[in-house]
Protein backbone atom coordinates (compact mmCIF):
# COMPACT_ATOMS: atom_id res chain seq x y z
CA UNK A 1 0.00 0.00 0.00
CA UNK A 2 1.85 2.89 -0.85
CA UNK A 3 0.40 6.78 -0.23
CA UNK A 4 -1.78 8.36 -2.77
CA UNK A 5 0.02 11.39 -4.11
CA UNK A 6 -2.55 12.61 -6.04
CA UNK A 7 -6.07 12.84 -4.00
CA UNK A 8 -9.70 13.10 -5.54
CA UNK A 9 -11.81 15.71 -4.20
CA UNK A 10 -14.73 13.41 -5.22
CA UNK A 11 -13.50 9.97 -4.15
CA UNK A 12 -16.65 9.24 -2.22
CA UNK A 13 -20.12 11.27 -3.44
CA UNK A 14 -23.19 10.33 -1.75
CA UNK A 15 -26.52 11.80 -2.89
CA UNK A 16 -29.95 11.85 -1.65
CA UNK A 17 -29.09 8.42 0.27
CA UNK A 18 -32.08 6.24 1.97
CA UNK A 19 -32.12 3.70 3.64
CA UNK A 20 -35.86 2.48 4.53
CA UNK A 21 -36.67 -1.05 6.78
CA UNK A 22 -40.03 -1.85 5.78
CA UNK A 23 -42.52 -2.77 9.22
CA UNK A 24 -44.68 -6.04 8.20
CA UNK A 25 -47.62 -7.22 10.09
CA UNK A 26 -49.84 -10.28 10.58
CA UNK A 27 -49.38 -13.86 8.98
CA UNK A 28 -49.19 -12.61 5.61
CA UNK A 29 -46.51 -9.69 7.01
CA UNK A 30 -48.13 -7.09 5.29
CA UNK A 31 -46.14 -4.03 4.87
CA UNK A 32 -47.75 -0.79 7.02
CA UNK A 33 -44.95 1.41 6.88
CA UNK A 34 -41.23 1.95 6.79
CA UNK A 35 -38.49 2.97 9.01
CA UNK A 36 -37.07 5.69 7.69
CA UNK A 37 -33.30 5.21 9.17
CA UNK A 38 -31.78 7.21 6.26
CA UNK A 39 -33.51 9.43 4.52
CA UNK A 40 -31.85 11.31 2.11
CA UNK A 41 -28.19 12.34 2.81
CA UNK A 42 -25.69 14.05 1.03
CA UNK A 43 -21.70 14.28 0.93
CA UNK A 44 -18.28 14.69 -0.22
CA UNK A 45 -14.84 12.68 0.72
CA UNK A 46 -12.07 14.07 -0.24
CA UNK A 47 -8.87 11.14 -0.98
CA UNK A 48 -6.95 10.95 2.40
CA UNK A 49 -9.70 12.79 4.78
CA UNK A 50 -11.57 11.77 7.10
CA UNK A 51 -15.94 12.22 7.48
CA UNK A 52 -16.92 11.94 11.26
CA UNK A 53 -20.66 11.65 11.70
CA UNK A 54 -22.07 12.11 14.97
CA UNK A 55 -25.42 11.73 16.70
CA UNK A 56 -27.72 9.90 18.73
CA UNK A 57 -28.14 6.28 18.61
CA UNK A 58 -30.69 5.48 16.29
CA UNK A 59 -29.88 9.03 14.54
CA UNK A 60 -29.29 6.21 11.39
CA UNK A 61 -24.82 6.67 11.58
CA UNK A 62 -24.41 3.13 11.06
CA UNK A 63 -26.75 2.45 8.42
CA UNK A 64 -25.49 4.98 6.38
CA UNK A 65 -21.63 3.45 6.74
CA UNK A 66 -24.21 -0.03 5.66
CA UNK A 67 -25.57 1.80 2.90
CA UNK A 68 -21.86 2.23 1.65
CA UNK A 69 -21.05 -0.62 2.09
CA UNK A 70 -24.02 -2.43 0.39
CA UNK A 71 -24.74 -4.47 3.78
CA UNK A 72 -28.13 -2.94 3.43
CA UNK A 73 -29.81 -2.34 0.23
CA UNK A 74 -30.62 1.66 -0.03
CA UNK A 75 -34.31 2.65 -1.76
CA UNK A 76 -32.87 5.54 -2.88
CA UNK A 77 -29.96 7.57 -4.33
CA UNK A 78 -26.03 7.16 -5.49
CA UNK A 79 -22.96 6.39 -4.03
CA UNK A 80 -20.07 7.07 -6.50
CA UNK A 81 -16.86 5.20 -5.18
CA UNK A 82 -13.68 6.73 -6.92
CA UNK A 83 -15.79 7.66 -10.07
CA UNK A 84 -17.60 4.02 -10.09
CA UNK A 85 -21.27 4.14 -9.60
CA UNK A 86 -22.57 1.64 -7.73
CA UNK A 87 -25.64 1.24 -10.45
CA UNK A 88 -23.44 0.28 -12.73
CA UNK A 89 -21.76 -2.68 -11.12
CA UNK A 90 -23.15 -6.00 -10.92
CA UNK A 91 -22.12 -8.50 -7.90
CA UNK A 92 -19.16 -9.58 -9.34
CA UNK A 93 -17.89 -5.89 -9.87
CA UNK A 94 -18.93 -5.12 -6.24
CA UNK A 95 -17.30 -7.82 -5.17
CA UNK A 96 -13.71 -6.58 -6.47
CA UNK A 97 -14.60 -3.11 -5.50
CA UNK A 98 -15.34 -4.49 -1.89
CA UNK A 99 -11.53 -5.30 -1.98
CA UNK A 100 -10.67 -1.63 -1.80
CA UNK A 101 -13.40 -0.86 1.14
CA UNK A 102 -13.18 -2.08 4.28
CA UNK A 103 -14.91 -1.82 7.89
CA UNK A 104 -13.66 -1.96 11.59
CA UNK A 105 -16.59 -2.91 13.50
CA UNK A 106 -17.60 -1.44 17.41
CA UNK A 107 -17.34 -4.73 18.88
CA UNK A 108 -13.93 -6.30 18.95
CA UNK A 109 -15.18 -8.86 21.47
CA UNK A 110 -17.99 -10.60 18.72
CA UNK A 111 -15.71 -9.26 15.32
CA UNK A 112 -13.58 -11.53 15.78
CA UNK A 113 -13.96 -15.91 15.20
CA UNK A 114 -13.08 -17.24 18.80
CA UNK A 115 -12.44 -20.54 16.93
CA UNK A 116 -9.32 -18.61 14.58
CA UNK A 117 -6.37 -17.97 15.74
CA UNK A 118 -5.34 -13.85 15.24
CA UNK A 119 -3.12 -14.99 12.28
CA UNK A 120 -5.67 -16.61 10.45
CA UNK A 121 -8.49 -13.83 11.53
CA UNK A 122 -5.98 -11.19 9.24
CA UNK A 123 -5.67 -13.58 6.72
CA UNK A 124 -9.47 -14.59 6.09
CA UNK A 125 -10.03 -11.91 3.65
CA UNK A 126 -7.01 -12.44 1.67
CA UNK A 127 -7.64 -15.95 1.39
CA UNK A 128 -11.74 -15.62 0.24
CA UNK A 129 -10.14 -13.54 -2.45
CA UNK A 130 -7.28 -15.30 -3.13
CA UNK A 131 -5.30 -13.13 -3.75
CA UNK A 132 -1.94 -14.67 -2.58
CA UNK A 133 -0.60 -17.44 -1.31
CA UNK A 134 -1.67 -18.97 1.85
CA UNK A 135 2.41 -18.38 3.64
CA UNK A 136 2.58 -15.11 1.53
CA UNK A 137 -0.84 -14.50 3.55
CA UNK A 138 0.57 -15.26 7.11
CA UNK A 139 3.57 -13.61 6.37
CA UNK A 140 1.62 -10.54 5.81
CA UNK A 141 -0.71 -11.08 9.07
CA UNK A 142 2.49 -11.52 10.92
CA UNK A 143 3.55 -8.03 9.29
CA UNK A 144 0.61 -6.32 10.27
CA UNK A 145 0.24 -7.92 13.86
CA UNK A 146 4.01 -5.75 14.17
CA UNK A 147 2.87 -2.86 12.41
CA UNK A 148 -0.79 -2.02 14.48
CA UNK A 149 1.60 -3.27 17.95
CA UNK A 150 1.70 -6.44 18.67
CA UNK A 151 3.95 -8.88 18.84
CA UNK A 152 4.17 -11.36 15.50
CA UNK A 153 4.90 -13.89 18.38
CA UNK A 154 1.53 -13.67 19.17
CA UNK A 155 0.03 -14.56 15.78
CA UNK A 156 -1.32 -18.35 17.11
CA UNK A 157 -2.99 -17.20 20.15
CA UNK A 158 -6.82 -16.65 20.05
CA UNK A 159 -8.87 -13.39 20.69
CA UNK A 160 -10.00 -14.72 23.89
CA UNK A 161 -6.35 -14.31 25.35
CA UNK A 162 -6.14 -10.64 24.51
CA UNK A 163 -7.64 -7.25 26.05
CA UNK A 164 -10.13 -5.41 24.78
CA UNK A 165 -8.22 -2.80 23.07
CA UNK A 166 -5.87 -5.29 21.20
CA UNK A 167 -8.72 -6.71 19.70
CA UNK A 168 -9.35 -3.78 18.33
CA UNK A 169 -6.09 -3.40 17.01
CA UNK A 170 -6.38 -6.66 15.67
CA UNK A 171 -9.46 -5.83 13.37
CA UNK A 172 -7.56 -2.63 12.37
CA UNK A 173 -4.76 -5.02 11.32
CA UNK A 174 -8.13 -7.72 9.67
CA UNK A 175 -8.94 -4.22 7.41
CA UNK A 176 -5.75 -3.60 6.22
CA UNK A 177 -4.74 -6.94 4.54
CA UNK A 178 -6.80 -6.18 1.61
CA UNK A 179 -4.74 -3.41 0.97
CA UNK A 180 -8.14 -1.03 1.31
CA UNK A 181 -8.61 2.70 0.03
CA UNK A 182 -11.15 3.40 2.82
CA UNK A 183 -12.58 2.53 5.74
CA UNK A 184 -15.48 2.54 7.76
CA UNK A 185 -14.59 3.58 11.41
CA UNK A 186 -18.14 1.98 13.20
CA UNK A 187 -17.98 3.05 16.65
CA UNK A 188 -14.75 1.69 16.85
CA UNK A 189 -13.77 3.06 20.36
CA UNK A 190 -17.18 3.30 21.99
CA UNK A 191 -16.47 -0.26 23.79
CA UNK A 192 -12.62 0.76 24.98
CA UNK A 193 -11.45 2.63 28.12
CA UNK A 194 -10.99 6.49 27.50
CA UNK A 195 -6.90 5.78 28.06
CA UNK A 196 -7.06 3.39 24.99
CA UNK A 197 -9.52 5.14 23.35
CA UNK A 198 -7.12 7.56 22.53
CA UNK A 199 -4.44 4.97 21.88
CA UNK A 200 -6.65 3.34 19.03
CA UNK A 201 -7.62 6.93 17.53
CA UNK A 202 -3.69 7.36 17.01
CA UNK A 203 -3.29 4.35 15.69
CA UNK A 204 -5.94 5.15 13.17
CA UNK A 205 -4.28 8.65 11.93
CA UNK A 206 -0.98 6.62 11.78
CA UNK A 207 -2.20 4.34 9.11
CA UNK A 208 -4.07 7.04 7.54
CA UNK A 209 -1.02 8.87 6.81
CA UNK A 210 1.30 6.01 6.07
CA UNK A 211 -1.34 4.38 3.66
CA UNK A 212 -3.10 7.37 2.33
CA UNK A 213 -6.45 5.86 3.72
CA UNK A 214 -9.79 7.60 3.43
CA UNK A 215 -12.26 7.39 6.60
CA UNK A 216 -15.82 7.69 7.55
CA UNK A 217 -15.59 7.93 11.64
CA UNK A 218 -19.02 7.16 12.93
CA UNK A 219 -19.01 8.27 16.82
CA UNK A 220 -20.54 9.94 19.81
CA UNK A 221 -17.69 11.29 21.75
CA UNK A 222 -17.44 14.55 20.38
CA UNK A 223 -14.19 15.21 21.79
CA UNK A 224 -12.82 12.05 19.64
CA UNK A 225 -14.55 12.67 16.62
CA UNK A 226 -13.04 16.42 16.86
CA UNK A 227 -9.30 15.07 17.21
CA UNK A 228 -9.69 12.44 13.75
CA UNK A 229 -12.26 14.00 11.34
CA UNK A 230 -11.42 16.41 8.95
CA UNK A 231 -15.27 17.57 8.26
CA UNK A 232 -17.86 16.71 10.60
CA UNK A 233 -21.15 15.58 9.68
CA UNK A 234 -24.15 16.01 13.10
CA UNK A 235 -27.43 13.21 12.26
CA UNK A 236 -30.52 13.60 13.99
CA UNK A 237 -33.80 11.21 12.47
CA UNK A 238 -32.05 9.80 9.56
CA UNK A 239 -30.53 13.59 8.03
CA UNK A 240 -28.45 15.35 8.36
CA UNK A 241 -28.76 18.95 10.74
CA UNK A 242 -24.89 20.27 9.78
CA UNK A 243 -21.69 19.80 8.10
CA UNK A 244 -18.66 21.79 7.81
CA UNK A 245 -15.08 21.58 8.66
CA UNK A 246 -13.97 19.81 12.06
CA UNK A 247 -12.86 22.98 13.82
CA UNK A 248 -15.43 25.31 12.57
CA UNK A 249 -18.34 23.13 13.84
CA UNK A 250 -17.00 22.98 17.66
CA UNK A 251 -16.59 26.87 17.01
CA UNK A 252 -19.47 27.77 15.57
CA UNK A 253 -21.70 25.60 15.26
CA UNK A 254 -24.98 27.18 13.85
CA UNK A 255 -27.77 24.57 14.14
CA UNK A 256 -29.80 23.84 17.77
CA UNK A 257 -29.10 20.41 17.57
CA UNK A 258 -25.74 20.62 17.22
CA UNK A 259 -25.21 23.44 20.08
CA UNK A 260 -27.04 21.04 21.97
CA UNK A 261 -25.00 17.83 21.72
CA UNK A 262 -21.70 20.55 22.14
CA UNK A 263 -23.00 22.00 25.24
CA UNK A 264 -23.48 18.61 26.70
CA UNK A 265 -19.82 17.40 26.06
CA UNK A 266 -17.47 17.33 29.54
CA UNK A 267 -15.21 19.79 29.21
CA UNK A 268 -11.68 19.56 31.06
CA UNK A 269 -11.52 22.63 32.83
CA UNK A 270 -14.05 22.76 35.60
CA UNK A 271 -14.14 27.09 35.34
CA UNK A 272 -14.79 26.93 31.74
CA UNK A 273 -17.62 24.21 32.57
CA UNK A 274 -19.16 26.53 35.40
CA UNK A 275 -20.12 29.31 33.23
CA UNK A 276 -20.62 27.65 29.66
CA UNK A 277 -24.15 27.98 28.01
CA UNK A 278 -26.20 24.61 28.52
CA UNK A 279 -28.79 23.73 26.22
CA UNK A 280 -30.67 21.22 27.70
CA UNK A 281 -33.36 18.61 25.52
CA UNK A 282 -36.02 17.78 26.45
CA UNK A 283 -38.35 14.39 25.44
CA UNK A 284 -37.33 11.62 23.28
CA UNK A 285 -36.35 11.18 19.45
CA UNK A 286 -39.60 11.03 17.54
CA UNK A 287 -40.37 7.65 15.63
CA UNK A 288 -38.88 7.47 12.47
CA UNK A 289 -41.36 5.39 10.82
CA UNK A 290 -43.83 8.89 11.74
CA UNK A 291 -41.20 11.39 11.46
CA UNK A 292 -42.48 14.84 11.81
CA UNK A 293 -44.45 16.87 8.92
CA UNK A 294 -41.47 19.87 9.15
CA UNK A 295 -38.15 19.78 10.65
CA UNK A 296 -37.29 16.36 12.19
CA UNK A 297 -35.61 18.23 15.30
CA UNK A 298 -39.03 20.66 15.82
CA UNK A 299 -40.46 18.47 18.77
CA UNK A 300 -36.99 18.59 20.90
CA UNK A 301 -35.81 22.82 19.66
CA UNK A 302 -36.41 25.55 21.88
CA UNK A 303 -36.43 27.83 19.24
CA UNK A 304 -39.29 25.68 17.12
CA UNK A 305 -41.89 27.86 14.73
CA UNK A 306 -44.88 27.02 12.98
CA UNK A 307 -42.75 27.18 9.74
CA UNK A 308 -40.55 24.57 11.47
CA UNK A 309 -43.30 22.70 12.21
CA UNK A 310 -44.93 22.50 8.83
CA UNK A 311 -41.87 22.60 6.61
CA UNK A 312 -38.70 20.84 6.14
CA UNK A 313 -35.86 23.08 5.83
CA UNK A 314 -33.61 22.83 3.15
CA UNK A 315 -29.75 21.33 3.73
CA UNK A 316 -28.06 24.23 2.25
CA UNK A 317 -24.94 25.61 1.87
CA UNK A 318 -25.41 28.75 4.11
CA UNK A 319 -21.24 29.81 4.42
CA UNK A 320 -18.87 28.27 1.72
CA UNK A 321 -18.64 24.91 2.79
CA UNK A 322 -21.06 24.97 6.03
CA UNK A 323 -23.72 23.41 5.66
CA UNK A 324 -26.90 23.36 7.78
CA UNK A 325 -30.82 22.39 7.51
CA UNK A 326 -32.60 24.68 9.75
CA UNK A 327 -35.22 27.89 8.79
CA UNK A 328 -33.49 29.75 11.67
CA UNK A 329 -30.31 29.98 9.74
CA UNK A 330 -29.96 32.81 7.29
CA UNK A 331 -27.27 32.79 4.40
CA UNK A 332 -23.98 33.87 5.96
CA UNK A 333 -24.80 32.22 9.22
CA UNK A 334 -26.49 35.03 10.86
CA UNK A 335 -28.98 33.98 13.20
CA UNK A 336 -32.86 34.93 12.76
CA UNK A 337 -34.46 33.39 15.35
Amino acid sequence: MNEQTTRRDDFLVVRDLKVHFPVTRGILKRTVGYVKAVDGVSFTIRQGETLGIVGESGSGKSTVGNGILRATPYARGEIIFDGVNYKDVDKAGMRRLRKRIQVVMQDPYSSLDPRMNVRDCISEGVRIHKTMSKAEADARAEELLELVGIRRSFADRFPHEFSGGQRQRICIARALAMEPEFIICDEVVSALDVSIQAQVVTLLMEMQRMFGLTYIFIGHDLSVVRYISNNVAVMYLGKFMELTESETLYENPLHPYTKALISAAPIPDPRVDRVRERILLTGEIPNPIDPPAGCRFCTRCPFASDECRETEPAFREVVRGHWVACHKVAEGGAWRG
